[in-house]
């Protein structure tokens, strides 16, 4: 049995839709302090990388990689993106935010992908009726 695609872009994407509002303002540089808080990257990444961990794991050169080093991998590929296409994510329109999403969406995967070996790797093992994390009942 092979392993399934993981779709690593919607991953991303639905985080986006998760993640708080002053998280993507600070990003933006359209928070309170009216700068971009380098606080934000790094919570942004966490968020991420939590996420996809339920489902994918990271290996360079067939060596499982630590959380922290993906994390903070993406936390600089997030504080790259350019402060404008960030304050595209807290606009008022939702089509040209989601446009932006989608964008930066595929951006990360795509820096992920060529940084990282993407693997099927769940955290838990749900067993073949999907009844808890140990197994199926007795």
């Amino acid at each position: 049995m092979s392993a399934p695609e993981y779709d690593l872009e919607r991953a991303i994407f639905t985080r986006f839709a998760m993640v708080g509002r002053p998280v993507l303002n600070g990003l933006a540089a359209k928070g309170q302090r009216r700068r971009r808080d380098p606080q934000c990257s790094t919570l942004f990444a966490r968020d991420i990388v939590t996420a996809l961990r339920a489902q994918i794991g990271f290996r360079r050169h067939g060596e499982a990689v630590d959380d922290a080093i993906v994390q903070e991998f993406l936390r600089a590929a997030i504080w790259e993106i350019p402060v404008g296409d960030c304050a595209v994510l807290v606009g008022i329109d939702a089509t040209p935010r989601d446009a932006a999403k989608r964008e930066i969406s595929k951006r990360l995967a795509e820096r992920l992908k060529a940084e990282f070996e993407i693997v099927y790797d769940p955290a838990f093992y749900h067993g073949r009726s999907g009844t808890g994390p140990l197994g199926p009942r007795r």
